[in-house]
C-alpha cells in the first residue's frame, strides 16, 4: 500500500511540476517540443497546439485553448477526471479497475473524432481549426 501511494504521489509531483513549468513558459514557447510530424509533412496533428492550449487554460484564458487545439481543450476534463479515478483505483486496489469499466467502442470513438480533427484541420475550409497564434 506504502508503495502505491509513494507511486502515485510522485506521479502527481511530476505532473504538478510539469504544469508549473509549462504556466511559466514564455507566450508561443509551448512545453519545448516541436512537433515531429509537423516538422516532417508540413500538416498539423491532432496534438499540434496542446501545449500552448495547456498554458492558455493554466492561465484561464479558455478562447485562445479553444483557438490553439479545440479538441484537446474540450476533452482534457475528462482526461483529468479518467486520470484522477485510475490513481484512486491504483492506491485503493492496486491494479487498474477503471479502463476495465470503458468499453473498446467508445476508445475506438475517440481515435476516430482525433483523426478526423487532424485530417480537417489541414483543409483549408476549416483553416480555424488549424493551431493560431493570438
Amino acid at each position: 500500500m506504502k508503495k502505491r501511494i509513494f507511486t502515485t504521489l510522485a506521479a502527481a509531483f511530476f505532473a504538478a511540476a510539469a504544469l508549473i513549468y509549462l504556466y511559466f513558459t514564455g507566450e508561443g514557447e509551448g512545453a519545448g517540443i516541436p512537433c515531429m510530424f509537423h516538422q516532417i509533412t508540413g500538416f498539423y496533428c491532432s496534438g499540434c497546439g496542446s501545449s500552448r492550449a495547456l498554458r492558455s487554460i493554466l492561465h484561464l484564458d479558455f478562447y485562445r485553448a479553444l483557438r490553439y487545439n479545440a479538441i484537446f481543450t474540450l476533452f482534457l476534463p475528462f482526461l483529468a477526471v479518467y486520470f484522477c479515478a485510475l490513481f484512486y483505483s491504483y492506491i485503493r486496489l492496486g491494479r487498474d479497475k477503471i479502463s476495465e469499466k470503458i468499453s473498446m467502442k467508445f476508445v475506438w470513438a475517440l481515435i476516430v473524432i482525433a483523426v478526423l480533427y487532424g485530417i480537417l484541420r489541414n483543409i483549408p475550409a476549416f483553416g480555424f481549426l488549424a493551431p493560431t497564434v493570438i
